[in-house]
């Protein structure tokens, strides 16, 4: 699949948040995060290390009752690739949350590709997460891509109500449940933008 000179251009950003100050910094309760993106490159080793913690914590049993199963290496790959960018949130110099995304192509479509959204149990129902998807979506409207997309596990309840009803994502024109209904995921997806 060839890549569009927009998403090429896209991945040459050093620092997407640039694009959008407003959102260095998120407000809720009395609590402040600042928010910091980086490339997977720029990511220190003890980072790496909190990002897929969290991550096992968060997810590893949602994966073990799906059909690709907890694969441990290919998670370690996807997360550090080197197309990967990061929203990380961060409250009093400790990190709390982070989105990991990738400005892509799907099929023909120019995308940000979601592929993670993890929270601290102690620091949800703050509206973060909402807020890291929110940054996501300015970033797509910025750059005028397609649309915002993401994969979420049918065994993942709360990222289904979270996605679906609070954030207004729907299955996206790619999602094959239709066709294959023993699939255990589900493409959603929000569009900003559209070719005419």
């Amino acid at each position: 699949m060839e890549i569009s000179d927009r998403i090429r251009k896209a991945n040459l950003i050093e620092n997407p948040l640039d694009l959008i100050p407003d959102c260095k910094f998120y407000v809720a309760d009395n609590n402040q995060f600042e928010i910091v993106s980086l490339k997977s490159s720029a990511l220190d080793e003890n980072t790496k290390k909190w990002i897929f913690e969290l991550l096992e914590k968060n997810m590893k049993k949602i994966y073990e009752a799906s059909s690709s199963g907890w694969n441990q290496q290919f998670k370690l790959k996807e997360l550090f690739d080197k197309s990967a960018y990061y929203l990380i949130a961060y409250k009093n110099s400790r990190p709390v949350g982070y989105s990991h995304f990738r400005f892509d192509m799907d099929f023909d479509n120019e995308v940000i590709y979601c592929y993670e959204l993890q929270i601290e149990d102690e620091f949800r129902r703050y509206g973060l997460g909402k807020f890291l998807m929110e940054i996501l979506e300015s970033l797509c409207e910025n750059l005028e891509l397609e649309k915002v997309m993401l994969t979420v596990s049918k065994h993942n309840k709360v990222g289904q109500s979270f996605f679906k009803k609070k954030i207004k994502y729907s299955r996206d024109e790619t999602d094959i449940n239709d066709q294959d209904s023993s699939i255990d995921y589900e493409i959603l997806s929000k569009v900003f933008w559209q070719e005419d």
